[in-house]
């Protein structure tokens, strides 16, 4: 090999070396905590709804954008906090919730921290945000309602809402959608993804423990696998069997490990990360709505703690 091609292979790579270095120690790490901040042209009066824009503040000062949505009839059966998945915003949740109200429901559907319109420079994965909605919660019980609390939270909104139920016990039921185990193995996942197949282990908790540095939060308490553990309340969990962003097996594996007695389990047939209602169809709806009543029906047979 002559001279001049060494020399060309070496500054190659540097070059590569150099880019590489780049990517993992500054783009990925700011790519895991700033997914981008999305806002739809939709609100609940879009839907026949009532509602009105709320603020709440979390730990820190953190300023959590919303709506309080009312229930069409007066009477307030019971209460839902939706929770969207990573880069996402409030408004995914505005047509179901407006359809939950048309049930007597009423909700909050929220921008997470770093999302959407609320504040925060970092998004960690439910480590700080069930924390946001134990605010929620608070902001809830203001309205002295006492009726049956419940949280339903999709793809990253999952893997928070399981970790509020866990942490905050005043939420009384939950609905889990397509969601992970642990932000190690998500984050991994995701990574081999994005290099087509290639999967280093290494690269992924290289650039993981550097978002954690930056945002200042422990990824290793990001385990919804170890929550679940401990989590009493009635859950209804679901994940597509076609699921390319979230193992299908991930969510059997979280269902087989819950600790709740009254637990169900709904396979989505065909459905892949965001569509389980469109592909579940009216099977699917029904099925969760039952689910709903009933705990609807047997909190309010008893008093709310």
């Amino acid at each position: 090999m002559g001279k001049r091609r060494r020399r060309i292979l070496g500054v190659a790579f540097l070059a590569l070396s150099t880019l590489g270095f780049i990517g993992v120690h500054w783009v990925a790490p700011y790519a895991l905590l700033r997914p981008g901040r999305v806002h739809l042209d939709i609100s609940p009066a879009d839907y026949g709804a009532t509602s009105e824009s709320i603020r709440i503040t979390s730990e820190k000062g953190i300023e959590l954008a919303g709506y309080w949505i009312y229930p069409k009839e007066r009477r307030i059966r019971g209460t839902l906090i939706f929770v969207h998945g990573v880069g996402g915003c409030k408004e995914h949740f505005v047509p179901l919730a407006c359809a939950m109200a048309e049930k007597g429901i009423a909700s909050v559907v929220f921008d997470g921290r770093a999302h959407g319109d609320s504040s925060g420079q970092y998004c960690t994965y439910g480590f700080y945000e069930k924390k946001d909605v134990s605010a929620i919660v608070d902001f809830i019980e203001e309205k002295q309602l006492n009726v049956p609390l419940g949280i339903w939270g999709n793809s990253l909104g999952g893997a928070i809402a399981i970790q509020a139920l866990e942490r905050d016990k005043r939420i009384q039921f939950g609905i889990i959608e397509s969601t992970f185990t642990d932000l190690s193995q998500i984050v991994y996942d995701y990574k081999k993804r994005y290099l087509k197949g290639l999967g280093i282990r290494w690269v992924s908790e290289y650039a993981l423990d550097r978002a954690s540095n930056i945002a200042r939060f422990d990824p290793r308490q990001v385990r919804p696998i170890a929550s679940v553990k401990n989590i009493e309340q009635p859950i209804f969990m679901a994940h597509g069997d076609k699921d390319k962003n979230i193992a299908f097996e991930y969510g059997q594996v979280l269902f087989k490990n819950l600790k709740s007695i009254e637990k169900t389990w709904y396979t989505v047939e065909g459905a892949g990360h965001m569509n389980l209602g469109m592909k579940g169809g009216d099977a699917y709806r029904h099925a969760v709505d039952t689910f709903i009543e009933a705990q609807l029906l047997s909190l309010t047979k008893r008093p709310i703690q």
